[in-house]
């Protein structure tokens, strides 16, 4: 013990008391602001990681949404070419049956005619007027 003390002086011990007395103090005054600027730039840091990823969170179910609306339209677009080649089917198949039902009416007032002509009366004389009434309305209707 003796080789210690003599080793260590009280001017020495004096140094390192003022080393210890000035940490303390730096612990005790500048740790709480070196702390809060540390762990402030992470806050911050770690709530614009966290407001990133909220709007990442949110552009996915935005992308989300709208693939499903492409997904719907595709399938809307899909039903009204379906619907348009249904309705010109329906057109072809209305002028082919007008195109047929005039051809009939024609046949039919030719028949009339015949019948006419070769002395029936009574209920074709009414028809044959009635045709040619009819057929007369419709002339004027399409003009």
């Amino acid at each position: 013990m003796d080789k210690i003390a003599d080793l260590v002086t009280g001017e020495a011990v004096l140094q390192w008391l003022i080393i210890f007395l000035l940490i303390a103090y730096f612990v005790y005054k500048e740790y709480p602001d070196f702390k809060k600027r540390m762990t402030g730039s992470t806050k911050k840091e770690m709530e614009e990681a966290s407001r990133e990823k909220g709007v990442e969170e949110r552009l996915a179910k935005v992308e989300a949404r709208i693939a499903d609306i492409e997904g719907k339209l595709r399938k809307d677009y899909q039903s009204l070419e379906e619907l348009l080649r249904a309705e010109q089917e329906d057109k072809r198949i209305l002028q082919a049956s007008l195109e047929e039902r005039e051809i009939t009416m024609r046949a039919l007032l030719a028949i009339i005619d015949g019948l006419h002509e070769i002395g029936a009366n009574g209920p074709t004389t009414a028809a044959h007027e009635e045709l040619t009434t009819y057929l007369s309305k419709q002339a004027h209707k399409a003009n």
